[in-house]
């Protein structure tokens, strides 16, 4: 079942629980045999610790200047580590307290609207924040409920 999550104005979420995707260039090279990167490609990624919470934010679903988009995923992935500060969960995934009880699994995949260039510091923030909190739920949830 996929989650719910709240509607976002600013973004569009795939959270992916206990899996970790790699970015999508990452991905087509990993995929490719014949690409010269691959074994490279292939030999950081398996060598990259799986735990805690992988957060892609990709501003390439709207057309506008490079520095314009770099800005507002900054801003964003900005919003979330605060929004991820105020719960007592670092950047990571990880709880500041109780380590594994807690932690968040996965890959969190935010793609950017149009209407996150136009918004103001405190409307993302408020946006992201009903983002983080569903995401600490359903993490919650999901810990908490009794195994069948």
């Amino acid at each position: 079942m996929r989650p719910r999550f709240p509607r976002s104005t600013l973004v569009s979420i795939n959270f992916h629980p206990n899996i970790y995707v790699p970015s999508n260039p990452v991905n087509s090279i990993i995929h490719d045999t014949t690409h010269v990167l691959r074994p490279q490609t292939a030999a950081r990624f398996q060598s990259r610790p799986q735990k805690g919470l992988w957060i892609r934010v990709s501003a390439n679903c709207f057309a506008g200047k490079a520095t314009v988009r770099r800005w507002v995923r900054r801003r964003i992935r900005e919003a979330v580590r605060a929004e991820l500060k105020a719960r007592g969960v670092e950047f990571d995934g990880m709880t500041a307290e109780d380590i594994g009880e807690r932690e968040l699994k996965g890959t969190m995949e935010l793609f950017v609207k149009k209407e996150a260039v136009a918004a103001k510091w405190k409307d993302v923030r408020a946006d992201m924040g009903k983002v983080v909190e569903a995401v600490v739920a359903m993490v919650e949830r999901r810990t908490h409920s009794p195994k069948h």
